[in-house]
């Protein structure tokens, strides 16, 4: 088959970071129980950061090896103009990438639309109880959840009214408290981070099933949104435990499915959430910093800027052009 220069390009560039983002996928996924025990001790809020970088990481890896090394080298040494033969093979694995990455695309870009619709018509139908910084809190009947983080650019709290009751019939400072959970949310970012991991391509299955990487996220995302909003009193820590069950009682299925970061729900993970506020584990100690990890950085840099140049990177494009050619 033939193609243009154009089409060529688009093909290499869509093969090696379709290639490279699978790769970077399953290489950690083969190794996720170790990776995540050893995460165990380290503190939450550093091990959602490094998990949050193991779901990112790998694209960040696919881009900087199809546009930063693969492109320049095609665009150095290939002659423009005029159309080149390419296999099926090329042809045919360039699509089926294209498609998995504009499903991946559209099922992120549908989310956040729904997200955005959401959060206006909570805008127009929630009672305020507050605002703090920017924060809208609004009371409706049935947000889905007792307590969540909607909204990116202007997010906003929604609270049902039965939580507020319960809140209030519970400890005068439980509200407070509640509201201290989802400000870590709102200072972290992690809606931001929801939406990006919503637009990332992943794997249909990793070693074991399912995806090694997100649900621990979202636990360790939330258990250092309790740390911020216990801030080290035990007492607060008891009185969070205590709205987290309660909350869980009257927790129901967001509707629609949008990106929130909720207080809880009826989640498999909320007994060893409560169980870590009842017993506060010791403090980690932090790894120091170490200097080879500058040393390989700048190493890693130089390797790139080598390989940019070298006319391997070439050779290996035109061989991804004739992949199964006779």
């Amino acid at each position: 088959m033939s193609l243009s220069y154009s089409l060529r390009l688009f093909c290499i560039l869509i093969v090696v970071a379709g290639l490279v983002l699978a790769l970077a996928q399953l290489a950690p996924a083969l190794f996720a129980p170790r990776i995540l025990r050893r995460l165990e001790t380290v503190t939450a809020r550093r091990r959602e950061r490094l998990l949050y970088l193991l779901q990112i990481g790998p694209a960040l890896v696919s881009v900087f090896v199809a546009v930063v090394l693969c492109l320049p080298a095609y665009l150095w040494c290939e002659p423009r103009g005029g159309s080149e033969r390419v296999s099926i093979v090329c042809v045919v694995l360039a699509a089926g990438l294209g498609l998995w990455f504009a499903a991946a695309l559209l099922r992120g870009l549908r989310l956040t639309l729904r997200t955005l619709r959401f959060a206006h018509r909570c805008r127009h139908a929630g009672l305020p109880l507050g605002d703090d910084h920017a924060l809208a809190i609004l009371a409706l009947p049935d947000p889905g959840r007792p307590v969540a983080l909607i909204g990116f650019l202007r997010p906003l709290v929604l609270v049902s009214d039965g939580f507020v009751r319960l809140a209030r019939a519970l400890h005068p400072d439980a509200f407070a408290l509640a509201l201290a959970h989802e400000r870590s949310h709102v200072a972290h970012r992690d809606n931001w981070k929801l939406l990006t991991l919503s637009l990332l391509p992943r794997l249909p299955r990793f070693p074991g099933g399912g995806d090694p990487w997100r649900r621990p996220w979202q636990t360790a995302a939330d258990w250092a949104a309790d740390d911020d909003a216990v801030c080290g009193d035990p007492a607060r820590a008891l009185l969070l435990a205590n709205i987290l069950v309660q909350a869980a009682r009257c927790a129901c299925a967001p509707r629609p499915p949008v990106l929130s970061s909720a207080l809880t729900s009826a989640e498999t993970s909320l007994a060893a959430r409560v169980y870590r506020l009842t017993n506060p584990p010791g403090e980690p100690i932090p790894a120091a910093p170490s200097i080879l990890t500058d040393v390989a950085a700048i190493a890693g840099l130089a390797a790139a800027a080598v390989l940019m140049l070298s006319p391997w990177i070439y050779s290996l494009s035109e061989w991804l052009l004739h992949l199964g050619a006779a």
